[in-house]
């Protein structure tokens, strides 16, 4: 075969090679298409809307330590209000937890800001093995056995619910009991509420530093801000 032929077969396969890219991501730009056309799943009545809900937890000092304040995320979650038996279950995704974010520290009442290096630490600290090793429990869940309104409303004149169910942390569970206000708000209700928590119970040890001189206290304050669709809209 001489020069010309020699060219004229390679850009002929070159061109062969151009056409099948050009099919390819055609057809990755129709599948792209084609998902994107797809509706997020709609929310119905008593389900959580995780994007605007959130866990706070204040973590208290020990020795020369420091006053912390988590947040994280859930990942899904279900309530029925005023039910004796299965009234729901939420799960938080414990891998989204971050330490000492300042609107985190404002909503639990801890004065002062932490640098971005400190927060990193503290976080990597708190997701580690020694603490909430989220590589084996990635979440926690709250298993919500019933919900019944009280007698009392809240400070601020809204219902005030008795939860009562199982909550799991760390591969363990135990029992929970505790109250929320539930404040309407149209199509959606907030629910606020707060219980403690002690680490030792769920199998953590509270992380101690400087042969204990720095350390965090065994007791925190979990403070739940669930925002869910209202099912009497």
């Amino acid at each position: 075969m001489d020069g010309s032929a020699t060219k004229c077969a390679e850009s002929t396969h070159i061109r062969e090679i151009f056409s099948v890219m050009i099919m390819c991501l055609s057809v990755i730009v129709a599948t792209s298409a084609d998902a994107a056309d797809v509706p997020a799943k709609p929310l119905a009545p008593g389900d959580v809307h995780v994007a605007n809900s959130r866990v706070y937890i204040r973590v208290e000092k020990t020795g020369l330590g420091h006053v912390h304040g988590v947040v994280g995320m859930l990942s899904s979650g279900h309530i029925t209000l005023d039910a004796d038996q299965n009234a729901g279950q939420l799960v938080f995704d414990a891998t989204s937890f971050l330490a000492d974010v300042a609107y985190a520290r404002k909503y639990l009442g801890v004065e002062g800001e932490t640098a971005a290096h400190t927060q990193r630490e503290v976080t990597a600290n708190m997701l580690g093995a020694e603490v909430l090793d989220v590589k084996q429990f990635p979440t926690a869940s709250f298993d919500i056995v019933s919900t019944r309104k009280t007698t009392q409303p809240s400070r601020q004149g809204f219902p005030v619910y008795e939860f009562v169910g199982e909550f799991t942390l760390h591969g363990v569970k135990r029992p929970l009991r505790f109250q929320a206000e539930v404040e309407n708000r149209g199509e959606f209700l907030r629910i606020r509420g707060q219980f403690p928590l002690r680490q030792s119970e769920y199998g953590i040890k509270p992380l101690r530093k400087a042969l204990g001189a720095v350390g965090v206290a065994d007791d925190l304050a979990v403070h739940g801000d669930i925002i869910v669709v209202n099912a009497a809209r």
